[in-house]
């Protein structure tokens, strides 16, 4: 898989964040173009509202406008001073829904995390775009530094199809990287009595594009699977870790639990992760 466009999405109440460091020096490091996307929900929500005041309206682009021109140029000098190809595109409506359609067209989408006290109400951009874009998604903590070029990754591996696309979308990053940690879980498909197959393996797979590979078993229940993986990361010293996202439902996960929505509120490093 080529990484030659990729996307990361701006929130129009930031100056800036760590989040748009790390999309640029991933873009400087695959020799992509990036496209920076900023959205505006209010105006969007103010259009949708009867009899809304058409001076409103105005007042709320004109306001728009100076924030995304702004960011435009912040953006596009970061970008050249690594020589980085970029573009600045807006959007109004909510970021959810704008930045899941806009993650189809792009090899890659980077998104920071969630912050429940500032950021626009309703479904999580990251969240919808890793459970419905069906392209990568780099979740990027809201507070850090965090290395482009990841040496040593954290892989987590249940045999679903989940994982699998996960896998598949990291390979770039993967392929470059030195180590991998291989954090293994219990597999949900039960095979045939009867059936018989070959002695294949996850940890053969990477072994063949990473010199080296440490499997870690999982050894705690789903509930607890998140934090395990972070403990693990984090312990470990892996720069990036790549799982797969909602192996159920999220409605699911919001009443019960899971792994990818502790990680999505608690990570402390990037994650990739795929559906």
């Amino acid at each position: 898989m080529i990484m030659r466009d990729i996307l990361v999405h701006l929130k129009s109440h930031e100056e800036w964040s760590p989040h748009i460091d790390y999309a640029i020096g991933v873009a400087a490091g695959f020799g992509a173009r990036l496209r920076g996307y900023m959205t505006f929900a209010d105006i969007s929500f103010l259009r949708s509202i009867s009899g809304t005041d058409e001076t409103a309206v105005a007042r709320q682009k004109r306001r728009d406008q100076k924030i995304a021109a702004a960011m435009q140029d912040r953006l596009l000098a970061a970008a050249s001073a690594q020589d980085v190809a970029c573009e600045f595109v807006t959007g109004e409506g909510p970021a959810s829904e704008l930045v899941t359609r806009a993650a189809r067209l792009h090899d890659l989408t980077i998104i920071e995390q969630h912050d429940p006290g500032r950021d626009e109400f309703g479904f999580d951009p990251a969240e919808e775009a890793a459970l419905s874009a069906g392209r990568p998604i780099v979740l990027v903590p809201k507070t850090g530094r965090f290395q482009p070029a990841p040496r040593h990754i954290l892989v987590a591996w249940n045999g679903s199809a989940q994982a699998a696309t996960a896998l598949q979308f990291a390979l770039p990053f993967i392929e470059r990287a030195e180590k991998i940690t291989l954090c293994v879980g219990k597999s949900r498909e039960t095979p045939r009595r009867s059936s018989r197959e070959p002695d294949l393996s996850i940890a053969g797979y990477l072994q063949d594009r990473v010199g080296q590979v440490e499997t870690v078993p999982v050894d705690v229940n789903g509930d607890h699977v998140g934090a395990f993986l972070l403990e693990q990361a984090n312990e470990a010293g892996a720069e990036m870790i790549v799982m797969g996202a909602y192996g159920r439902s999220r409605f699911s996960e919001v009443i019960l639990g899971g792994a990818t929505r502790h990680i999505i509120q608690k990570m402390t490093l990037p994650i990739l992760m795929g559906r």
